[in-house]
């Protein structure tokens, strides 16, 4: 009968930190060997310091052996208490080092995709002078859908995300940005797309007989107004998912404007009198995290 093993007990300490973040790590790279190059050691050592962590918690983690890697049930659960962890003792150096107005530790930003190539989107430029004045200051960037990008910064995975304003959570900040203008469009092979190359003028009942590319996700009382008016396509998560659907001819979408200058597709927008519209777009972040100099700094910074 196999020893059960003790449960976790006592103070976390620096080395059982450090532990937890490289199972984490070898978590982002799916496994041991790919690991090895982000942490500079053998498959043979993270193994070992795995398994040192799971002394020190009293669980198995993850099965590891020529089976491939993957996280037990208990490992996915301790995952998520091991994120909360990482991220709340960055905030603390953060906080700090805040004390003394020194600007180091890090700062996690998400977006929603394709948002980056709007030319009136501040983040670029805002990241470009934080870093100026904030040289200590690792920037980390991630892109994700609305809920994705929502959820981390309330869950404290992220100090500040990027999204479209059209719900707002009780414990998040919001700041509009800028508006970002969305179109309906089509392309290549695409009944619609060779009709407009025949000089032919398009109805919107025309538009309204074919399928659409459909978001997974919440999306605005606007959006979802206009696309329950068309058949229903497919779903996907991206925004490059639906270029490249709409790109193939396959399919409608909605989409930013700004995206067509990004690709190498011929897009058409459809009757931008009857579909075109403006979504706002907002900076989120966590309402008990005002106190960060850092987080301070960047949202000065965002909003000039």
């Amino acid at each position: 009968m196999a020893r059960r093993k003790s449960a976790f007990s006592g103070s976390v300490s620096g080395a059982d930190i450090r532990l937890m973040r490289i199972f984490k790590t070898v978590i982002e790279c799916s496994g041991l060997s790919a690991a090895q190059t982000e942490l500079g050691v053998g498959a043979s050592t993270i193994s070992r310091q795995i398994s040192d962590l799971e002394t020190r918690l009293g669980i198995r983690l993850c099965h590891r052996g020529r089976s491939g890697f993957s996280l037990t049930q208990q490992g996915e659960i301790a995952l998520e208490h091991i994120d909360r962890l990482l991220a709340a003792a960055d905030e603390f150096a953060t906080s700090v080092a805040s004390i003394n107005r020194q600007l180091v530790g890090k700062i996690d930003i998400g977006m929603i995709d394709y948002t980056v190539s709007d030319r009136r989107n501040p983040l670029v430029s805002a990241i470009r002078r934080f870093k100026d004045d904030a040289p200590d200051v690792d920037v980390s960037l991630m892109t994700g859908t609305p809920a994705e990008v929502e959820r981390a910064v309330i869950d404290g995975k992220l100090h500040f995300g990027i999204v479209p304003d059209y719900q707002r959570h009780p414990s998040l900040k919001y700041r509009h940005l800028y508006d970002e203008d969305v179109g309906l469009f089509c392309a290549g092979e695409h009944p619609l797309s060779l009709a407009l190359d025949a000089g032919e003028t398009l109805s919107e009942e025309d538009i309204l007989q074919h399928a659409l590319v459909y978001r997974g996700y919440f999306e605005s009382n606007k959006l979802r107004n206009l696309k329950q008016k068309f058949p229903v396509g497919t779903i996907v998560f991206q925004t490059e998912a639906v270029l490249a659907l709409v790109g193939a001819g396959v399919y409608l979408g909605f989409f930013p404007t700004h995206c067509t200058n990004q690709t190498l597709y011929d897009f058409k927008e459809l009757r931008p009198d009857v579909f075109q519209y403006s979504s706002p777009i907002c900076a989120i972040w966590r309402s008990d995290r005002h106190q960060s100099a850092v987080l301070q700094q960047f949202l000065e910074l965002i909003s000039i």
